[in-house]
Parts: structure tokens; sequence; C-alpha cells
């Protein structure tokens, strides 16, 4: 009885281990016929995301890729070619069968631009974005009066200038926490003695911000702009923030 059960359980695993095996030949032989007539080389690459830079520009990068077979795309070196484009912050590829890659791109927004030689731009996170046509019809603050040595201001890379980096800073406050003001400004520059001053774009208005404690005085401006009422900041020629709780004011004459 005991040798039957025995015999009985080795033809059932002989017959598992045959269609087992059949079935990976079937899928072999399927997989080697679909690569004979071309079924999964890849013809579709498909980019999305994209604002600044044109999708030609993200095709010379595509073009210097060797991307045939989906199965031996590598989604990670694709990633990374395309990362190494300052404007690119992040990438995602997927694949999608049987002959389709989709590229997302996170592109970084410039915050402001750098008053040098060449228009460089400055994204949230104080990294230095090229020249580029952008610059030329953006409605962002220009930043004056800072270090202009070039060797401050890599492309692709974080600035090195302590000071542009909190300019950022006080810019990322205003776009996040006052957009009203942050949309008017024309300038955000250093006077001669090292102060932040705010230059909006009609007549203009100017703001002296100071050295220090910088977020209380934002806060105090945003407060005073909400009880002028139907007035507004550009009402004025001048405010000075420079003193402590107090805020000094001179109409235009």
């Amino acid at each position: 009885m005991s040798k039957k059960k025995k015999q009985k359980f080795s033809l059932r695993q002989i017959i598992g281990f045959g269609l087992s095996l059949l079935f990976f030949l079937i899928l072999w032989g399927a997989i080697k016929w679909a690569n004979y007539r071309q079924v999964f080389t890849v013809d579709d690459i498909q980019i999305s995301g994209y604002e600044i830079l044109d999708k030609k520009d993200y095709q010379k990068i595509i073009d210097r890729i060797d991307i045939r077979s989906i199965h031996n795309a590598k989604l990670h070196d694709i990633a990374e070619a395309f990362e190494t484009n300052p404007f690119v912050k992040a990438t995602r590829v997927s694949r999608h069968f049987p002959n389709r890659i989709k590229i997302n791109i996170v592109e970084r927004k410039p915050l402001a631009i750098l008053n040098m030689d060449s228009f460089l731009m400055i994204d949230g996170n104080a990294f230095v974005l090229p020249d580029h046509q952008y610059s030329q019809s953006a409605l962002i603050p220009i930043l004056s009066g800072f270090n202009s040595a070039k060797d401050l201001y890599p492309e692709g890379e974080q600035t090195y200038s302590v000071k542009v980096k909190e300019a950022v800073g006080i810019l990322n406050l205003l776009s996040s926490g006052f957009p009203n003001l942050y949309e008017s400004i024309s300038e955000l520059t250093l006077n001669k003695d090292d102060e932040y001053v705010i230059i909006l774009t009609d007549r203009p208005t100017r703001v002296i911000l100071g050295k220090d404690n910088i977020i209380p005085k934002l806060n105090i401006l945003k407060n005073f702009e909400k009880a002028l009422g139907q007035r507004q900041l550009t009402d004025y020629r001048l405010l000075d923030m420079r003193y402590k709780k107090q805020l000094v004011v001179r109409e235009w004459s």
C-alpha cells in the first residue's frame, strides 16, 4: 500500500515538472518570437512635465542614450542622464509594455534672476540655472548688489554666496506667505550697508528691510498693507523697517 502511494506521488512530481518545463519553453519561445518580430523594441518614448525647456532639448538627451529593447532599458541611467541638466530637479522613468517608455520631468522653477553679465537664474533651493530665453520674459524679481564672482554660481549646483541664499530665503517667504507682494517686486538688492531692500515695480516704492529679524518685519509689512484699506504700499515712496518695532513711511511729495 505504501509502495503504491510512493509511485503515485512520484508520478505527480513528473507530471508537474513536465508541465512547468513546457510552460517555460512556451514562454521562452514567445519571447524569442517577439524579439524576432521586434515587438519589444522601444519605438515610443513619451516625455511630460516640462514647461521651461522645449521638448527638443530633452530629445537631445534621449538621442545620446542607447535604448533598444524595453527589457534592457536601464531606467536609472535614463533618469540620471536627464538630471544632469541643471533645469531638471527630478525624473521618473517607467516601462509600459510592449514598446513604450514614459519619462516624467520635474523642472526647477526659477525664483529670481541674478543681475550679472549673463542672466543666470536661481530657484527656491538656491540652485543656479543657466542663462535661458525664459529669463527674458519671466516676471520674477532681480537680485542685485551681490558678489558677482562667477565661482560663487556653479550652474546646476547651489550657490556658494551666503547672502544670495539669505535673499532666496526672503523670496521664498514672500512667494508662499505674501504672494501679492512677491509678484509686485521688481528687485531685491543689497545697499552699501549690506541691508536688504525691496524695490516694487510701480513708481518704484522702496522697502528697506535691514539686515536681521526679516520674518517679523515681513509680518509687520503684511499687516500694515491690510490696515491700509483702499490704499496700497505703492502710495508711499519709502517704507523703512530698520527700527525696532517701528515702520517709518514717506509719501510721495
